[in-house]
């Protein structure tokens, strides 16, 4: 199937790719690079292996075969040689890419109502009140994919989501919206605008 949403705009391009294609034709497609062989082919699974093709494909129709994503100590990607900046998410038979010339982040969940079985683990008390209106199990997935947001923006390590994260309210009823989330911790305090999309399958928040 390829990219199905793809967007550009001052400077920041996203895209979201529903993986359907096999590993062997996603493989004729994308040419490793020497330095990615080994981690590459340390991929235990094809699930994990088409993931990683796709991120790196959608990257390519971005910016071109030149650029190279690597990780820091705690994880978060960077692209080598470049001053762009990048995020990385992936969900059941979904990848999602997010670009720009300032530090961004993004996280994509698949709607399931297993999130609610954790939410005590990042829904704070004040937070609670909006599970009451909508969609429970889509409002939770905000909650989370936003908390996941800001921590990947900040990576700042040993965050306790219920604690040291926090999200405004927000309409779950709306396809899309905006809305804020703060982190707060060791006396670092930020607040970030937040977006959302809400889709028939995805749960979709980023800055």
């Amino acid at each position: 199937m390829g990219v199905i949403y793809h967007k550009s705009e001052g400077g920041t391009s996203m895209g979201v790719w529903r993986i359907e294609e096999g590993i062997a034709d996603l493989e004729t497609r994308y040419e490793l690079k020497e330095s990615e062989r080994a981690t590459y082919m340390a991929f235990k699974n094809d699930k994990r292996r088409r993931e990683w093709l796709c991120v790196r494909l959608m990257l390519e129709e971005m910016m071109g075969k030149e650029v190279e994503i690597a990780y820091k100590d705690s994880g978060k990607p960077y692209l080598k040689g470049s001053s762009k900046h990048i995020s990385i998410t992936h969900t059941i038979g979904y990848v999602g890419v997010r670009v720009a010339d300032h530090p961004v982040a993004l996280d994509m969940e698949y709607k399931s109502d297993r999130v609610l079985r954790i939410i005590s683990k990042f829904v704070s008390e004040s937070e609670m009140g909006y599970l009451d209106r909508g969609d429970k199990v889509a409002t939770a997935l905000v909650i989370w994919s936003a908390k996941e947001t800001l921590y990947k923006l900040h990576d700042i390590q040993e965050i306790e989501f219920d604690k040291h994260l926090k999200v405004s309210n927000f309409d779950p009823t709306k396809e899309s919206g905006t809305f804020t989330g703060t982190i707060d911790k060791g006396g670092f305090r930020a607040e970030v605008k937040l977006r959302y999309r809400i889709t028939d399958d995805l749960i979709l928040v980023y800055c």
